[in-house]
């Protein structure tokens, strides 16, 4: 995945394989979990989902309850291979496979819904957000969740006067996440809260997102 200060290519051996013991301890996990699965029911069951970076499948419990067909690629075998031990029995009817989001291996309009978290805001660097982005929106038919930043006070309103060097975090108003998912042929329906810093004006949101 990215290259330049990405926190992905270090997703690999022991880290991979104590990723969600760490995570799982850290208070926003369980509200992400819930306002996912919040999103989730807001949309049709049985439903072809790619979700990417797969990580250790924290999702698939949920995508499997709603029927829904479950595809995972994640640029680290050792998160797979984390994935399927961490999930057991709930892995068996997942497809998985090591990639790159920022060059997909799927068709256009491939999945009913694309599922991006903890990545796209903190793990790669602009251009690869934006280069993930957009293959999100063309792989998707009509939904993708993907959690975002934003900053109430100072944002920027155009992605194009962040740097190119660091990734997203916060960096946008909502204006400018509006603007920049527009761009990317992808319409905001509805976002969800999921980490707030008052002292910083910065906040974390799962995005529900729809084909424009």
């Amino acid at each position: 995945m990215g290259k330049v200060g990405a926190k992905g290519d270090s997703y690999y051996g022991k880290v991979a394989a104590n990723y969600q013991k760490r995570r799982a301890k850290q208070g926003w996990w369980a509200v992400e979990q819930d306002e996912m699965k919040a999103l989730l029911d807001t949309l049709p069951e049985g439903l072809s989902v790619l979700d990417v970076p797969f990580g250790t499948g924290r999702f698939v419990p949920f995508y499997n309850a709603r029927g829904d067909k479950v595809i995972g690629l994640d640029a680290s075998a050792d998160m797979l291979a984390a994935a399927e031990e961490e999930l057991g029995d709930q892995f068996q009817g997942c497809k998985t496979t090591v990639g790159s989001a920022m060059d997909l291996p799927y068709p256009d309009d491939s999945f009913d819904l694309v599922s991006s978290c903890r990545f796209i805001r903190d793990i790669i660097i602009k251009p690869d957000a934006l280069k993930a982005l957009a293959e999100f929106a063309r792989v998707t038919r009509k939904h993708a969740i993907i959690q975002l930043g934003e900053h109430s006070t100072g944002g920027a309103d155009d992605v194009a006067a962040l740097s190119d060097t660091i990734p997203l975090h916060s960096q946008l108003s909502s204006k400018g996440n509006e603007e920049m998912l527009k761009g990317l042929g992808l319409k905001i329906v509805e976002k969800r809260l999921v980490k707030d810093d008052p002292e910083d004006a910065s906040h974390v949101y799962h995005f529900l997102l729809e084909k424009a």
